[in-house]
Order: C-alpha cells, then sequence, then structure tokens
C-alpha cells in the first residue's frame, strides 16, 4: 500500500509539499500540485483520513444527537443538516439517544476525544449546564432557543406560535380544546411553552382531560383521540403537537363520526394530504443554521420565524 513518502518520490517534491496539497493548508503552484495529484493516482494512494484528522485537528464529522430516528420531525432535521453537511464535504453521524442522559454524555464524551469538530443536539435530556461543560472541546449547537446560556443555537419561538394558535382558538369561541403533548415540560422546552400559551390566552390551564401526554406517533394520536373524546364529549378542537399525531386524531375520530378541526406541527406531507392546519417550525432553516454554527468561533443565537399555516375546517 503506498504512502505520503512514496507519492512524494514519485512527484519529485518534499513531504511536506504533498501533505499541503492534501489538507489544502496553504497555496502550492498549479504546476507541483498537478504533479502530486498525478503522482497519487498512478499510486492509487488514498489520504488516511484518520492520520490527516491528526495532522489537521479536524475530523470532518458533525455528530447529531436525536432521540429517535424514525419520527418525521427529527428526519426533516437530518435532511436539513445532512444536505448543508454534503455541500462542505462533512460526514454526518447520527447518535440516537432514546433521551436517555447516559447517552448524550457518551456522545459529549466522544466529541472530547476529537470523533467530531462539533455535536448538534436535536432535542435532550440533559441540562445546559452540562452541555456547557464540554464546550471546551468542541462546538456544541442546539435546535432550540438556549436562552441566556452561552450555547449557540437555531431555533423558533415556539412561544409566538402556540399563542397564536390559541388565541385563534379564543376568537372563534372553542371552549373544549383538547392538546397533545409528548413529554414531561420538566424536559421538554415545547410542553412548557404550550401550557404557558394556553394558560396566557385563556387565563386558565389545561384541564387534565383536556390534555393527553406521551404522544409521538400516529398509534399514540389515535389513543389521544380515543382518550379526549371519552372525558369529554364535547370536545370542539384538538391541538396536537406533531402533523404525524395529528393524522392518528383525525383517522380515529372518521371512525367515531366526529367531524372536529385538528390543528398539527411542522408542516409534513401529511397536512397538505389530509387537509388540516399547522404550524410550519422551518426545521429546514434550523438544521442548516445548526450546521453552519459548528464553523462559527463565537456563540452564535438564530432565531427563525414559523408559520401558522390555516387548511380545512378553520378556513370555513
Amino acid at each position: 500500500m503506498s504512502n505520503i513518502r512514496d507519492v512524494a518520490k514519485r512527484s519529485g517534491h518534499s513531504v511536506s509539499t504533498v501533505s499541503r496539497v492534501i489538507n489544502n493548508l496553504s497555496y502550492v503552484a498549479d504546476d507541483t500540485k498537478q504533479d502530486i495529484l498525478r503522482a497519487m493516482e498512478e499510486l492509487d494512494y488514498h489520504p488516511n483520513d484518520v492520520a490527516r484528522a491528526l495532522s489537521t485537528g479536524k475530523t470532518h464529522m458533525v455528530g447529531v444527537v436525536l432521540p429517535y430516528i424514525n419520527i418525521p420531525y427529527f428526519q426533516k432535521l437530518i435532511s436539513a443538516i445532512t444536505e448543508a453537511a454534503f455541500k462542505e464535504n462533512y460526514q454526518v453521524t447520527l447518535l440516537p439517544s432514546d433521551y436517555s442522559a447516559k447517552n448524550e454524555i457518551k456522545y459529549l464524551e466522544m466529541l472530547k476525544h476529537q470523533s467530531f469538530d462539533g455535536l448538534i443536539f436535536t432535542s435532550r435530556k440533559i441540562s445546559f449546564e452540562k452541555i456547557m461543560e464540554y464546550q471546551q472541546y468542541g462546538t456544541i449547537t442546539c435546535c432550540e432557543d438556549t436562552f441566556d446560556y452561552p450555547i449557540s443555537c437555531a431555533y423558533t419561538n415556539r412561544e409566538e406560535s402556540y399563542t397564536k394558535v390559541f388565541d385563534l382558538l379564543r376568537r372563534l369561541k372553542f371552549e373544549h380544546i383538547g392538546v397533545t403533548l409528548s413529554r414531561s415540560e420538566e424536559y421538554s422546552q415545547s410542553t412548557k411553552q404550550t401550557k404557558g400559551s394556553f394558560e396566557k390566552v385563556f387565563g386558565k390551564k389545561i384541564t387534565p382531560k383536556h390534555l393527553y401526554m406521551g404522544a409521538q406517533g400516529y398509534s399514540e394520536g389515535v389513543k389521544a383521540a380515543k382518550y379526549l373524546i371519552e372525558r369529554d364529549p364535547k370536545l370542539q378542537v384538538v391541538f396536537a403537537n406533531s402533523d404525524q399525531v395529528a393524522v392518528g386524531v383525525l383517522s380515529e375520530l372518521h371512525k367515531m363520526n366526529i367531524d372536529i378541526p385538528v390543528i398539527g406541527q411542522e408542516d409534513l406531507d401529511y397536512s397538505r394530504l389530509m387537509n388540516f392546519s399547522t404550524i410550519d417550525h422551518k426545521l429546514m432553516e434550523i438544521g442548516e443554521y445548526a450546521f453552519w454554527s459548528i464553523f462559527e468561533k463565537d456563540i452564535v443565537k438564530k432565531s427563525i420565524p414559523s408559520e401558522f399555516i390555516l387548511r380545512g375546517q378553520l378556513i370555513k
């Protein structure tokens, strides 16, 4: 197997010059560069990625921490991050956590040992304080508002978008409002913001009979519809925590011959096909900005406006 010294000998240039060409570290005359590239091709030489990472301090890899791979919300974020990374010849390593603090810390330890140039947290269980302990080892970005913590982020103001939804429902005179959420507010900002926006608009908390927790997909949406109707037969509308959950709710409501509006989140294809209202939290833009923040020396925080898309029964 050929090595860098073989390339230097074949091309007639020094090992250091060959290294500069391989790693794009500084200017090399075009003729010299072509000599070296020709020698590499003749010898079928391919740079050792590990050795190159050691010499440049860059792995050209980004780790993306996500709780689940099979949830459309995270798939959309991954798609945006991967697309941006591909343009810069970066590889993306998916790091499923299942919302386990142990797993998330394990991935931070991998950053500490230079497995990645940076980490992107699409969602998390660990605290911002714990994340800050590892910032000295590489760039860390979150796909949520990090508030006053000195951690880079790309996010949308969910509290603002939730308030718009609830304010519309208030103006439409809806009183029996079902809400689905995925996780406890202790760990989820979006849960905390949903509850806070509801209370802000209606002046009261969501009652237990109108709140279904643990909704993360279609099947949970089906369960949510049964739960909410059983506890309040006069239910007028459901605000779901994702389009995937909303489809499950709608499907079950149709089986029960109940025709009420359902609002989802993320503007996935489901919402267009089934014509229901949704909030577009601009996940593609968030994912792209999250990737680019890896290259910033300073802490960067990018707020991206969301969009409330009215469809179906809410615009009649």
